[in-house]
């Protein structure tokens, strides 16, 4: 993202995980329905791991109906889009709430859960000379196996049941 384009503000709610509070809320969480609404996140308690995706111990958010749609230029980047949209919905939402609005509100703790957890297993091999082809490490290193570079290999392994 080109940062320089865009104010402090939405900088702010994309780096603070307000963005992806956002995502969880409209496109996971089921049993909230969010079509037609703008959905404002009012508290976070979590951050973001080693791979750069956010853990939420919990987070709220209030739910406020649109009254505007965002307009977008013809060739907007999805980016822009999404510049636009928060603008939109900043907009909308201070309006309703300057009126004296309360909508929804939602605390939700999402739990992240690996998909594929049992699915794959981790199997040390080595390189078999005689065969030239990895083979299981329990087939033993003898004068036709070795383990390259002196290191085994960890290779991902589907299992198939």
């Amino acid at each position: 993202m080109d940062k320089k384009k865009y104010d402090a503000e939405y900088i702010s709610y994309v780096e603070t995980g307000e963005s992806a509070a956002v995502f969880i809320t409209r496109d996971v969480v089921r049993a909230i329905e969010t079509k037609g609404k703008w959905v404002d996140v009012t508290k976070i308690k979590g951050e973001q791991n080693e791979d750069d995706r956010w853990e939420f111990e919990y987070f709220e958010v209030e739910l406020f109906p649109r009254k505007t749609n965002p307009v977008y230029p013809e060739y907007a980047s999805d980016e822009d889009k999404k510049y636009i949209t928060w603008q939109t919905a900043h907009k909308d939402i201070d309006m309703l709430r300057k009126s004296g609005y309360k909508g929804p509100r939602f605390k939700i703790c999402p739990k992240l859960v690996n998909a594929n957890k049992g699915k794959y297993k981790t199997v040390e091999k080595v390189w078999n000379k005689t065969f030239q082809q990895y083979v299981p490490r329990k087939w033993g290193v003898g004068s036709s196996c070795e383990a390259k570079m002196g290191i085994p290999y960890h290779i991902n392994q589907k299992i198939i049941e």
